[in-house]
């Protein structure tokens, strides 16, 4: 499956309630967070700023012809340099906004007076990351240029009504389409700047897209990747005991807490592993561990266990590691202990699938002022709405299309192909997976982050996890490189003058 394709399905399954296999797979993560960084470049993000906010600058009228920055060569002024300001703060809002205070960002302040680092100050991040941004477009659009790549007539007309969108959008919030974009983007900015630096980002996004679509790997080579990385991709079946080495937590007579002293925390320690020692035994007697053992061991059974590096991660990972190999093992960064027993290990190779939900939330609901739209309620809806379904699946997917209010699946039945594990919320994901699972299976199940699904299962796929997530690694890895390289084919000199009127 090519990099832009997954890259699409991962927007669509946001929208429909699933959740960034970044949080599932850390493989994933560190590609994704490289691409992150520095592309700013689908049309979507550009509009999730008419929701929100305005961001208001405080820098006054500005000349917008001062340059700020020149890049390849080519100067950009105030206004476009101001236009990548914006979208760099938006983009990292949009994704952080709530947490914004743990990042030490008062969002009321001024951006220029808040350290994002011992370097830099917040205003600093964003120009930083709107620079990069800007090297990463040039780039991509002179090489769009040179292959005579172009928009073409339906992505300009999607590009047009995206403007009459936002100009309804404006209108509806008391500003004229120019008062508008001042507003969001600061006093320099015009329409034909604001258009000309989004059509510059769609084409090369467009040029940028295609060579992610262009991305494959053969299985010779998805295999050659699994061996150097089975540690990721790998599944252990493991139980073990943990046994806290801290000392008892002691207070002066004003409550506040006394740090141990060494002595005390060597006693603790010693004490932990004198119990694990006293549990190994049984188990090598009887080829249990105890799940009830005492109250400061506790037991946990996990049969689709992850790497995690540490000292209870590496022995269950090593190469060596045979069923039944049970083993103390002392950690001390962590003042810990394990009784450790390792059962087997495989590769991950859940089947991705294919899958039609209804979501059904509180817009679903003609609920009563004030009235809350609790679980009950939300599975009451979905219960009478798969009561009304006449049993096949081109029955359900009409009434995805008349009730879902997933927007990523609600003109196509509901319908989802080719989902890997990891995608989607548990819950959804665990249906899914349930044992006996066949096609044709319906059934409802709640999330309370996302309201009910009802479900219908079509099928397994036939792509397993771990081929999957390799080939995806594969292409994150090279087109990260690829885009390095593009980004840093350009460089860029910032004017100091103009850069100091950007910002708030």
């Amino acid at each position: 499956m090519s990099a832009s394709r997954e890259k699409k399905k991962r927007q669509e399954f946001l929208a429909g309630g699933g959740v960034d296999p970044k949080a599932a797979r850390e493989a994933e993560q560190k590609a994704a967070e490289k691409r992150s960084k520095i592309l700013y470049t689908t049309v979507g993000v550009l509009f999730v700023v008419v929701a929100a906010a305005l961001f208001v600058y405080n820098s006054g009228i500005l000349q917008r012809s001062k340059t700020a920055v020149t890049i390849g060569g080519e100067s950009y002024t105030v206004a476009e340099t101001s236009y990548y300001y914006q979208e760099a703060y938006q983009n990292f809002m949009n994704q952080y906004g709530s947490y914004a205070s743990l990042f030490g960002l008062d969002v009321n302040q001024s951006l220029k007076s808040q350290q994002y680092s011992e370097e830099q100050t917040w205003d600093q991040f964003f120009k930083e990351q709107a620079v990069d941004t800007m090297r990463l477009v040039h780039a991509a659009k002179d090489a769009a240029q040179a292959e005579n790549m172009t928009l073409e007539q339906a992505e300009l007309d999607a590009f047009n009504a995206n403007i009459e969108a936002m100009k309804s959008q404006a209108a509806a919030n008391g500003y004229s389409y120019k008062s508008y974009l001042n507003a969001v983007y600061g006093a320099t900015m015009t329409a034909s700047v604001f258009e000309s630096c989004m059509k510059d980002q769609l084409l090369a996004y467009k040029y940028t897209n295609a060579y992610a679509d262009s991305l494959e790997f053969t299985d010779e080579e998805i295999q050659t990747y699994y061996e150097e990385n089975k540690n990721t991709y790998d599944l252990v079946d493991a139980e073990y005991i943990t046994i806290s080495g801290l000392p008892e937590t002691k207070t002066d007579d004003e409550g506040n807490a006394v740090e141990a002293t060494e002595e005390e925390k060597t006693a603790a320690m010693d004490k932990a592993k004198g119990l694990a020692e006293d549990i190994l035994p049984i188990y090598e007697t009887s080829r249990q561990l105890p799940s009830d053992y005492d109250e400061s061991a506790v037991y946990t059974a996990n049969e689709e266990m992850r790497y995690s590096s540490g000292v209870l991660g590496d022995w269950l990972f090593d190469e060596g590691r045979k069923a039944g190999d049970a083993e103390v093992l002392v950690d001390e960064t962590n003042s810990r202990c394990y009784v450790a027993v390792f059962n087997g290990r495989e590769r991950d190779e859940a089947l991705d699938y294919n899958v039609r939900h209804i979501l059904v939330t509180a817009d679903s609901l003609e609920l009563a002022e004030g009235e809350e739209a609790t679980e009950e309620l939300l599975r009451a809806k979905a219960q009478e709405i798969l009561d009304s379904w006449d049993g096949t699946e081109d029955g359900f997917a009409a009434l995805a299309n008349e009730h879902s209010k997933d927007p990523g699946s609600n003109t196509s039945g509901g319908l989802y192909e080719n989902v890997p594990k990891g995608r989607m919320i548990s819950e959804f994901q665990n249906w899914c997976y349930e044992s006996g699972r066949k096609s044709g299976d319906t059934g409802i199940v709640y999330s309370a982050s996302t309201g009910a699904h009802i479900m219908y299962f079509v099928g397994y796929g036939s792509e397993q996890y771990w081929h999957y997530a390799c080939d995806t690694e594969l292409a994150n890895n090279a087109y990260s490189e690829w885009q390095s390289e593009l980004m840093n084919s350009v460089e860029a000199v910032q004017d100091e003058s103009g850069m100091n009127t950007i910002g708030r």
